[in-house]
């Protein structure tokens, strides 16, 4: 996401487009204002952030968006930072309390990939899969496949949803997953290290000593 405003803002600025650049800029900022502000509140508050603070934030944010976009289509200053801001907190939420980049499918091929040539490779040793590393890649793979082919069939389906109401949808997805979350509870992988947060390890499946 961010990739692709930075190549954006940069264009801008080679074409002199300076407006251009501080929307970019803002919009980046915004994002990393959202990942700081989370690692922040996880810090202080631990288990309380996602229910007690970010899954209202998150949802607000989605609607507020969506509110926005609908009585003033020409507006997208705000609601894009509002977006960013939560996308940070998203994609936080997924590599720092479920322990994998749910937003890098390249990266979820890849290791997938490695897995397979490693199990059949002699020169590897054929290494045993993991089952937890092989389920957390297909996740994402089938994941943002599926996203993917939802966003399509409703822009086809229902073309007017995906100019409003859309984001709605996903704040509110979020804001659910976020009160289901309970790290505590589900205490595998993602779960803390002598009360510390999770750093996964290379493969972004198990946590690695702290």
């Amino acid at each position: 996401m961010m990739t692709g405003n930075s190549m954006w803002m940069m264009s801008a600025l080679v074409d002199a487009r300076f407006r251009d650049v501080g929307f970019y800029a803002s919009v980046i900022a915004s994002y990393i204002f959202g990942v700081g502000l989370f690692r922040r509140a996880e810090l202080s508050y631990k288990e309380k952030a996602l229910s007690g603070l970010f899954a209202p934030v998150v949802t607000a944010c989605f609607l507020l968006s969506d509110y926005m976009t609908m009585i003033n289509p020409a507006c997208r200053w705000i609601p894009a930072l509002m977006l960013a801001f939560s996308w940070g907190i998203i994609n936080s939420v997924g590599s720092e309390v479920t322990g994998t980049l749910i937003f890098v499918v390249t990266g979820a091929m890849t290791r997938f990939s490695n897995m397979i040539v490693d199990r059949i490779s002699r020169t590897a040793g054929r290494k045993k899969i993991s089952k937890e590393a092989l389920m957390m890649s297909l996740s994402v793979i089938g994941g943002f496949w599926l996203g993917a082919g939802w966003s399509v069939w409703l822009n086809k389906n229902a073309p007017q949803l995906t100019k409003y109401g859309v984001f709605s949808i996903i704040g509110g997805i979020y804001g659910s997953l976020f009160l289901y979350l309970d790290r505590e509870q589900l205490g595998a992988w993602w779960s803390r290290k002598n009360g510390k947060l999770c750093e996964i390890d290379r493969d972004e499946v198990n946590c690695a000593e702290p």
